[in-house]
């Protein structure tokens, strides 16, 4: 089987799940005999190359194309050079696939085109809607009506939660009978040998996180208790959640790390005594099963798709501020609920492989190539 597999981002650029998702599913791809070709936008320098197998990965663009806010986008904007990426693809992408498959709106008109174009079936996975990420608040009209185009053209749609596919029913008119939901998966991190009175955010700073709850949590939690709060990642909401926690009046126990490096991510993790997840929409929350692995205990908003999942974990309303704040408290002071919560949760991670992923996904493609 050969699959052409549009992406956006990729390691080591990357800002979120996506990244993470199509960097681990297309390693174990081609591990278990699928031949894919990965295109993804070309980055300035030396080109990316693949390492394993059975993948290839192929860079689309014309210099300086680059998928990401933190440098210069053809044309100066995000949805311009998203637009020039997807027109590059559907003109370039040519060879003898059995399948396309692509990855949310990034790469939605891309996949549109080629179907039309070599006649062969569509893959959509649905990792984020415009409704989670604008947490529900003013979505783009012009994102909601690309993301349905795509959906309804798609011939079998991947939701990676039961979340995200009862969303796409309810809220895009999808036939749920197109819908096949595969869980994401975690690469392992491993334990370190201290840990400290941490309670930790790592992702995005973006509303649909729901990272002003997560402070004004730790507001309630540091009146009873002498801890850190750490907020790792970037993004648009940064200097509004600093001032917040300057009115709070938490600022000397709040820190803000900005963008980690793999290595950073890895040891911030493993020295937290407790992470949280207090996103008002997750799809899934790889983040949750990351700092398991790295033997955290994790709280996780019930809004989320890892909460369906992941038994050996406290759940909470994202808006439930002093619920959470109860939560992290009973975590830093009870060993014994600490402890069983973590050793539990690792050997539950076990199970979340992207071996698993792959295989499930591979299924998805037989699907629409043998019917």
């Amino acid at each position: 089987m050969r699959i052409a597999m549009i992406g956006w981002e990729y390691p080591p650029f990357k800002v979120g799940g996506l990244g993470t998702h199509c960097y681990y599913l297309t390693r174990s791809l081609a591990n278990l005999g699928i031949e894919v070709d990965l295109y993804l936008p070309r980055m300035s320098g030396e080109g990316r190359r693949s390492d394993i197998k059975n993948l290839r990965i192929i860079e689309i663009g014309e210099p300086p194309l680059f998928p990401y806010e933190t440098e210069k986008p053809l044309g100066g904007d995000v949805f311009e050079s998203v637009d020039r990426y997807n027109t590059l693809c559907s003109e370039r992408i040519d060879g003898d696939y059995d399948l396309i498959h692509c990855h949310d709106w990034l790469t939605a008109r891309a996949g549109i085109r080629l179907k039309e174009r070599l006649g062969i079936p569509l893959i959509l996975t649905v990792h984020s809607t415009e409704y989670d990420r604008s947490a529900n608040l003013c979505p783009n009209p012009w994102l909601l009506h690309l993301e349905k185009e795509a959906m309804e053209k798609a011939d079998r749609i991947i939701a990676v939660s039961y979340y995200t596919r009862n969303m796409l029913v309810e809220r895009y008119g999808i036939d749920g009978k197109k819908i096949r939901v595969v869980h994401n998966a975690v690469n392992p991190i491993g334990e370190g040998r201290k840990k400290e009175k941490i309670v930790l955010y790592l992702g995005r700073l973006a509303i649909q996180k729901g990272v002003e709850f997560f402070l004004r949590s730790a507001k309630k939690v540091l009146e009873k208790e002498d801890c850190r709060f750490v907020v790792a990642g970037s993004g648009e909401m940064l200097p509004s959640l600093i001032h917040l926690s300057i009115s709070l009046g938490i600022s000397d126990k709040v820190m803000f790390t900005g963008p980690l490096t793999e290595e950073e991510v890895k040891h911030i993790y493993r020295i937290s005594s407790v992470y949280v997840l207090p996103s008002v929409s997750e799809p899934f929350g790889i983040t949750a099963l990351e700092a398991i692995t790295a033997g955290t205990p994790v709280i996780v908003s019930k809004n989320s798709g890892v909460a369906e999942i992941l038994r050996n974990c406290l759940t909470v309303d994202f808006w439930d501020v002093d619920e959470m704040a109860n939560k992290i408290i009973a975590l830093l002071r009870y060993d014994a609920l600490r402890n069983t919560i973590k050793e539990n949760a690792k050997k539950e991670a076990r199970f979340f492989t992207w071996d698993r992923t792959a295989r499930k996904t591979i299924e998805v493609y037989r699907e629409v190539i043998e019917r």
